[in-house]
């Protein structure tokens, strides 16, 4: 029995020591991520002015997505398994349904208050012609973006804190995210005080993207959410 009790205890002060180090671990390795895309949008810049391809649009898709694939979810995959969590369990495939759900509810309650806001300041209501913008938008950003901060970031932080702080602390990070591409977009300043279109708005949607992942337990919900978000933004 007291080799029992000892036992239990050591796995609980090993959980309660991983749970500590996960935060200022996973908050680096968002650090590291900023870093990284800084330097993936001058190297861009570098490229534009050498290969015509990469300027064009099915180049900068294409260049966007491998830098991605390789700043963005690879470090993610190694922050979930510091955290001893699986794949498996970030995307929940035993609750589909629910997330389904969740997200595509979420999306659509979004859609509703995008449009109304478009109808009141008299602007086009939906603009959607086939490109590869188009589908770095509706696809690729909604499931890179989702699994790396609603997946990896908050499925971190919640081992340390309750919803309310850990979904703060990553929709937080999830605007400083933009700041690179706003900035060498000239649009910094714009976007950091617009209310509809800039930091605040994409605070308040990764707070909303995190909810429905908490809720559904999964974050296949916050990729759909993120991507009719944007269908209708």
């Amino acid at each position: 029995m007291r080799l029992a009790i000892s036992g239990a205890q050591s796995v609980d002060h090993t959980t309660r020591r991983t749970s500590i180090r996960v935060v200022p671990v996973t908050i680096g390795g968002i650090a590291a991520i900023y870093v990284a895309w800084v330097g993936a949008w001058l190297l861009k810049g570098a490229l534009d002015r050498h290969v015509a391809w990469v300027a064009s649009p099915g180049g900068a898709f294409a260049y966007w997505t491998t830098m991605k694939l390789l700043l963005w979810i690879v470090p993610s995959i190694a922050l979930i398994h510091l955290s001893g969590r699986p794949l498996r369990e970030v995307f929940g495939p035993a609750r589909l349904w629910p997330a389904v759900v969740w997200g595509v509810a979420g999306g659509l309650l979004l859609g509703v208050i995008s449009l109304t806001t478009k109808a009141v300041l008299g602007r086009p209501l939906l603009s959607v012609a086939l490109s590869w913008p188009l589908l770095s938008v509706l696809v690729v950003a909604p499931v890179f973006e989702e699994f790396v901060f609603r997946g990896a970031v908050l499925g971190n932080l919640l081992q340390r804190y309750r919803l309310p702080i850990a979904n703060t602390l990553t929709a937080l990070l999830f605007v400083g995210l933009h700041l690179p591409g706003w900035y060498f977009q000239g649009r910094l300043w714009a976007n950091l005080v617009s209310p509809v279109s800039g930091a605040p708005a994409i605070f308040l949607l990764g707070w909303f993207f995190g909810f429905v992942t908490h809720r559904s337990r999964s974050v296949v919900a916050g990729m759909l959410a993120h991507s009719l978000s944007n269908l209708f933004s």
